[in-house]
């Protein structure tokens, strides 16, 4: 069997930013005019789609670059706290022993990805890509196969979101969905990725 390349979302996959971008986008509200996310409506929120999203809380679409731009420049100082997702510093290093190659495609700016993966000694990945587009992950996805020479057949892309699971489709390639990131597993079993993954370990089984 050739070996897989594997790539990766950094947010809510690889890097546990959510408590720190929900913290974040509660203090730009006040700045650029939305609604805070309550606590009690985050299981709710984990269910809609990012325009829903948008919408719920009267987010200015025009004013959505900036807020992005100063939501990842907030991010930035607080990333040396950032934590890797439990079980993924095991499993990554068995991925790369098996021959696979790793890769990251992340919304995320480089910069941070970059601290991120230097602060936790992961060197694991033979590429990082990264878009400031919300919704066309699946125009990078198309591009790295096309850059990197890959066989479609043998990508896979890992990722938290109903967008991640629609990307990938829409590139063509198989999509495994992990439970522990920004979307619920019932959610994400809604769009039929090709594998739902709840725990780190069940990626070596890919």
């Amino acid at each position: 069997m050739p070996n897989k390349i594997i790539i990766f979302d950094f947010d809510g996959t690889i890097a546990d930013t959510f408590s720190h971008l929900l913290k974040i986008g509660n203090r730009l509200a006040d700045e650029f005019d939305f609604k805070k996310i309550q606590r009690n409506e985050i299981t709710s929120l984990q269910k809609k789609k990012p325009i829903d999203i948008i919408k719920h809380l009267n987010v200015p679409i025009l004013k959505i670059p900036v807020i992005l731009r100063h939501l990842k420049r907030e991010l930035h100082k607080e990333i040396a706290t950032v934590e890797l997702i439990p079980g993924l510093k095991e499993v990554l290093p068995q991925l790369k022993k098996k021959g696979h190659i790793l890769g990251i495609l992340s919304s995320n700016s480089s910069e941070n990805v970059a601290t991120f993966l230097r602060n936790h000694n992961l060197d694991f990945f033979d590429f990082v890509t990264t878009t400031s587009k919300l919704w066309s992950k699946n125009i990078q996805l198309k591009k790295i196969i096309k850059s990197h020479k890959l066989n479609r057949n043998n990508v896979i892309y890992v990722g938290d979101e109903k967008r991640d699971i629609i990307a990938a489709k829409k590139a063509k390639i198989k999509v495994a969905a992990v439970t522990w990131g920004y979307n619920s597993a019932k959610v994400l079993a809604e769009y039929h990725p090709d594998y739902l993954i709840k725990n780190p370990q069940e990626l070596l089984q890919l």
